[in-house]
This record gives structure tokens, C-alpha cells and sequence, in this order.
């Protein structure tokens, strides 16, 4: 058995430099030893998802995250690890990633974009760099985080996950002064807590960036260049070839043990689309079946040419009934988004912003969040759009995809 991951693990190498469009980059030279520069958590279990594999017949692998799990790199590299390595199991691939996202928004999108697709066996989930570029705090780090993992235990708990925490350029100076960043620690406690294996690429290729091996340039930057890719689908392989060398011939498929009680109660554990004809509709908001804006802007995959809730003028105003703990919506925040003004259950009408860093040249898909913390039960937000606006906006619109539920 241990001859056998041996010569699985040498495969890695190979199977990276036959990938000629993501480029031909050597790992067994341009990864050297010693091991010091892997950061791979360990913890947990993956012997589920190796049992299936080997078994042959249909297995189902997700890959959850933004942009960089959307754009061509580390997932297909892992496709292509994964059916040449267990060529007797027939794969579907669920590329579920999304550009701008982060934890949150992946909490709510989880049912619709993975887990309705059929049982998953094994999910690999990133957000680090979105939950800090988006600029979520610790604890909806938490929550986001917290939400993806405990959700998918619920619903299936065979199911294996791998969270990965890819880099930023700045993190290389983090690093060097012995700190970590915010949405790295936060997701390792999650993961810790739940005892999911992790792969900190934020750490090791800051190191080897300080090691002198190549620089952030050569690296390719936040949307990695072919030799990014490379490099975190090594250290991917990596982590599953130790964890799959400790299965012995004669364990079996178990489950994985939830906790009893979450990290933070209101973390996002029944996230949920709900949809957009749910809510009643006041004069200047319009349902609109197949939306699509000026094309002068830039767009995201799955949000255009799609339905959408959609209102230009300041004051108009919609009510919608929701159960659960937790509610928002799901959005385009375009150059013309507007502020928005919002009451749950008849209290005061607080203001929202929702023009983006990014909202001059796209149509950027965003979750935001009005009410997190309510009682379990049923709730009535009305929305409305402010007569003021950002100054840097040109308009007062707002374009919802979803709304979201935390139920």
C-alpha cells in the first residue's frame, strides 16, 4: 500500500507538466526540498473520498471559491490529476467558482451552486483573499467560513474538504515579520474546530519569495500566472498523498463528527437563495426575465441575461416576508448602484452603500448583509431606494440576483 502512494505522489510532477496550456514548469526543480516550505494542516480525515476514488464507478469533486478558482489554473490541473490517477472512477467536476466572492456569499450560494448537484464527495473551498479584499470583517470571516463547512456536514457528512488560503502580494511582508493574515488565522480556526485539512499557500509562497525562488512578478500576482498554478496545485496533491498514505485496506467510508454547537451561532449554517418573485413589488421596482445592462461595462458569468429585480428611481420600495436569522441580498453593484435604506419588522430605516471599490468599470456580483443576528421566525423587510446617492455612482439603481437567507 505505501509503494503505492509512493509512486502516486512521484505522479504529481507528471501530471503538471503534461498540463502544455497552464505551461510546462518542472515542480520535482522548481520545488525543492527540504519540506520546511509546505504548509499543509494534515488534520481531519480524507479517507473517504480516497475509498470512493479507488472503488472506481461515479464519484463527484466540487471546487468552490472566486476567482481564482473560476479562472483556468489549479482546478484543472486537479481534473486532470484526478482522472488520470483513478482512471477506473468515472468524475463529474462541479467548477463553482465565482469572480469577487468570498465566504459570505459562497455560505448562501452553496445549496443552488454545489450541494444541489448530488452527494459531492470531495469540496475544495478558498475565500481568503476575497473575505480580505471585500473587506469582511473577523467575524463574518467566521460565519462565511463556519457556514460552507457545517452546511455541507449537515447535508452529507462523507463528504471530504480541503480548504485552501491562497496569497496576496503584501502577505509576503506579513510573513517576514512572523504575522498571519486576518482571514487565514480566522478560516484556520474554523477549520481547526472542525478538523478540516488545510493547504496555506499565503505562507508558503511568501517564504519562497523571501527564499529568493522566484518573485511576486514570476508568480503571476493575485490571478496566477501558469506557474501560480502550479505551485498550489503541487501543494494541493501534497496534502492529499500524506493524508491518503494513512488508509488502510481495511477502513471504510465513516463520517465526519460535527460539533454540537457551532463556533458562533449565527454563523451562516442554512445560508440560502430564496427567490426574487417572493417579494411584493412597489411602484418603480420592476421584474425584468432576462437582464442585461449596457454593455459600455463589464460583466460576471451567471449574472447577466438572467432575471432580476430591478429599480432606477430613488423611493421606490419593496416588502419581502422571510424565515430565518439572517437576511440580504445578493446583487450587481454597478457604476449606478444607489444607497439603500432598509427596515426589519417595522424599526427604523438604517442606510447601505452599495457602490463598490470596482463599481466604475463593472457590474460586480455582491452579498450584503442587512440583519444577521434576529430571532428564528418569521420576519418582513422593506426595502427602498435613497434619494441620495455616492457621489462617485451615476445613479440610484439597484439590481437584485437572490435573496439570501440564513434560516
Amino acid at each position: 500500500m505505501k509503494r503505492l502512494f509512493l509512486a502516486c505522489c512521484m505522479m504529481c510532477c507528471c501530471v503538471l507538466v503534461g498540463a502544455q496550456s497552464l505551461g510546462s514548469v518542472d515542480l520535482g526543480k522548481a520545488s525543492p526540498f527540504p519540506e520546511k516550505f509546505f504548509h499543509l494542516s494534515t488534520r481531519g480525515s480524507l479517507d473517504n473520498s480516497f475509498l470512493k476514488f479507488q472503488k472506481g464507478g461515479e464519484a463527484r469533486v466540487a471546487f468552490l471559491g472566486g476567482s481564482i478558482t473560476e479562472m483556468k489554473g489549479w482546478h484543472n490541473l486537479l481534473m486532470e490529476y484526478f482522472t488520470k490517477k483513478f482512471p477506473q472512477t468515472k468524475f463529474d467536476f462541479i467548477e463553482a467558482g465565482i469572480p469577487s466572492m468570498g465566504s459570505t456569499p459562497h455560505a448562501f450560494r452553496l445549496v443552488h451552486d454545489v450541494l444541489s448537484k448530488g452527494k459531492v464527495d470531495l469540496l475544495f473551498f478558498e475565500a481568503a483573499v476575497n473575505d480580505e479584499t471585500n473587506e469582511f470583517t473577523p467575524v463574518e470571516q467566521v460565519r462565511g467560513m463556519e457556514g460552507v463547512v457545517r452546511h455541507v456536514w449537515n447535508n452529507d457528512p462523507e463528504t471530504d474538504i480541503i480548504i485552501m488560503h491562497f496569497t496576496r502580494e503584501h502577505y509576503t511582508n506579513m510573513v517576514a515579520k512572523g504575522q498571519l493574515p486576518d482571514a487565514v488565522f480566522n478560516h484556520e480556526r474554523v477549520a481547526s474546530y472542525y478538523l478540516v485539512p488545510t493547504v496555506n499557500m499565503a505562507q508558503e509562497i511568501s517564504e519562497r519569495i523571501l527564499d529568493g525562488q522566484f518573485t511576486w512578478k514570476d508568480f503571476g500576482g493575485e490571478h496566477p500566472a501558469p506557474l501560480g498554478h502550479q505551485y498550489y496545485t503541487a501543494s494541493i496533491i501534497r496534502l492529499m498523498e500524506t493524508m491518503w498514505s494513512r488508509v488502510k485496506p481495511t477502513d471504510s467510508i465513516a463520517h465526519h463528527v460535527v460539533p454540537e454547537k457551532p463556533m458562533d451561532e449565527y454563523s451562516y449554517v442554512d445560508g440560502d437563495f430564496v427567490d426574487i418573485k417572493e417579494a411584493r413589488l412597489g411602484r418603480g421596482w420592476e421584474y425584468v426575465p432576462s437582464w442585461r445592462p449596457d454593455d459600455k461595462y463589464e460583466k460576471r458569468y451567471g449574472f447577466v441575461d438572467v432575471p432580476m429585480l430591478e429599480s432606477k428611481k430613488a423611493g421606490s420600495k419593496l416588502t419581502f416576508r422571510f424565515n430565518g436569522r439572517a437576511v440580504g441580498i445578493c446583487c450587481v453593484a454597478g457604476p449606478n448602484a444607489g444607497i439603500l435604506e432598509y427596515s426589519i419588522d417595522g424599526k427604523p430605516f438604517k442606510k447601505l452603500d452599495t457602490y463598490t471599490h470596482w463599481s466604475h468599470y463593472l457590474y460586480l456580483p455582491w452579498v450584503y448583509m442587512f440583519e444577521t443576528e434576529l430571532e428564528k421566525g418569521n420576519h418582513q423587510l422593506v426595502l427602498k431606494i435613497s434619494s441620495s446617492k455616492n457621489e462617485k455612482s451615476l445613479g440610484t439603481a439597484c439590481q437584485i440576483r437572490n435573496f439570501v437567507v440564513n434560516r
